[in-house]
């Protein structure tokens, strides 16, 4: 399905240009190819979603509004205060905006059970990190995105850089409110959903950069 979306992409953005060239105002690739999209009913993430990850979809939120989007979830293990912790890094990659949630789970077996009861004796313990700054590294090149609010505003330079970043594992930094850093990973579908979510009419519709 990705490789057939990307395909009407390429038309669309031919038909982008000459409509650029014309000087007449194009609308974003993204709403062009809305029909073809699975739907998703909210742009929340969080360590019990399930979603179709690494594929663009539909996104109808309730408050944010409708919009083209890709989920991206990749998980690992850490030492942390003599511990073995499972980090999980979730993101949601949209024209307009990137969100990101990073969270630390950890099963104690050793306290009274407290949340949420595994098994007798046993709890688990989830701590959302306050990211405050997000790094991709990109063909060498490091963009620096620094959150507002609850996101980080993607730029046209950004938009650009994501379109054509390589179908590969893309390394990402992020950078909590207290300076803790955690190493993570964009998957490579989800690369390739960037080519769809940031064509050449999506990046159209950005204002000019100072």
């Amino acid at each position: 399905m990705l490789k057939q979306l990307i395909a009407k992409l390429k038309i669309a953005e031919l038909s982008a240009l000459s409509l650029l060239f014309l000087g007449v105002a194009t609308m974003p690739v993204a709403a062009e190819i809305d029909p073809d999209l699975d739907p998703v009913e909210s742009a929340v993430l969080g360590t019990d979603s399930d979603l179709p990850w690494s594929e663009p979809v539909q996104i109808n939120d309730p408050f944010e509004g409708d919009f083209v989007g890709v989920f991206d979830r990749h998980f690992f293990s850490k030492r942390l205060l003599n511990t073995t912790v499972r980090v999980e890094v979730q993101s949601l990659w949209t024209q307009d905006f990137i969100r990101v949630l990073s969270t630390i789970r950890d099963i104690d077996c050793a306290s009274a059970p407290i949340g949420r009861i595994l098994s007798p004796g046993c709890s688990e313990f989830s701590n959302p990190k306050n990211i405050t700054q997000l790094l991709i590294k990109i063909n060498g090149e490091i963009l620096t995105l620094e959150r507002q609010g609850s996101i980080f505003p993607v730029s046209e330079s950004v938009a650009i850089a994501l379109k054509n970043a390589p179908e590969a594992i893309i390394p990402i930094r992020l950078v909590s409110d207290t300076g803790e850093i955690i190493d993570s990973e964009i998957g490579a579908g989800t690369v390739e959903a960037w080519k769809v979510i940031y064509g050449t009419g999506a990046i159209a519709e950005y204002p000019s950069e100072p």
